[in-house]
């Protein structure tokens, strides 16, 4: 469980922001939620007081942001059970947060399947693969056929959190060498994330140290 705990006007502020990549007004929460105020007490001073948002007082409106603290404890409220007394608020919130997750999906190619397969079905999947290959494949072959697997068509940016995963039991050092190799070799590119609010701590734990940058997304002809 986190340890922040949340009231609902503290979720709905929390993840308003989120939906707004991390800053916004309240001209800018009437148009996406249909709410215009935040209740001091409720809303606002409570996530300044946990270290999980700033204020710009010198403007008009207010100015909300989201810390890097901020963005940590948003992704971990959404794996928290939900809570009761949800308001109507709350629910487009919600909705518009989901809306995003939906969004990145279609452009990392991940599927609302793969979220609930379980590790099982996987192995399964990947065996057969390899058995349709002809055989054992190298680790760098076994790297773009999951990337394939993870990009679908167009080609697509992948995170290179989903693509360690999905080579989950292979050796750490051997994966970032034959990454590296395969940049080298221009087989695949790997970049930055440019927007790093949006990284989460499994993106920065699976990112790749290269040229002096972390890379965090993997491509193959992408366009």
């Amino acid at each position: 469980m986190s340890d922040n705990a949340f009231t609902v006007p503290e979720i709905n502020l929390l993840l308003s922001l989120v939906h707004l990549r991390g800053a916004g007004d309240t001209g800018v929460f009437k148009v996406a939620f249909g709410f215009d105020k935040v209740d001091p007490k409720k809303m606002r001073e409570p996530l300044v007081e946990k270290g999980l948002l700033t204020v710009d007082e010198s403007v008009r409106p207010f100015r909300y942001e989201l810390t890097d603290a901020g963005w940590r404890a948003a992704r971990e409220a959404l794996v928290e059970p939900g809570q009761t007394g949800l308001s109507n608020r709350t629910a487009r919130v919600l909705w518009a947060v989901v809306r995003d997750i939906a969004l990145h999906m279609g452009k990392t190619g991940i599927q609302l399947a793969d979220i609930y397969a379980d590790e099982a079905a996987e192995e399964v999947e990947f065996e057969a693969a390899e058995a349709d290959s002809g055989g054992p494949q190298s680790l760098g072959e076994r790297i773009v056929a999951s990337y394939r697997e993870l990009s679908g068509e167009p080609p697509n940016w992948v995170p290179l959190r989903a693509l360690r995963k999905r080579l989950d039991g292979e050796d750490r050092t051997e994966v970032d060498k034959a990454l590296t190799e395969l940049h080298t070799t221009r087989e695949v590119e790997l970049i930055p994330e440019t927007n790093q609010k949006i990284l989460t701590d499994d993106d920065r734990e699976a990112a790749l140290w290269l040229g002096g940058e972390y890379r965090h997304l993997i491509g193959i002809e992408v366009r």
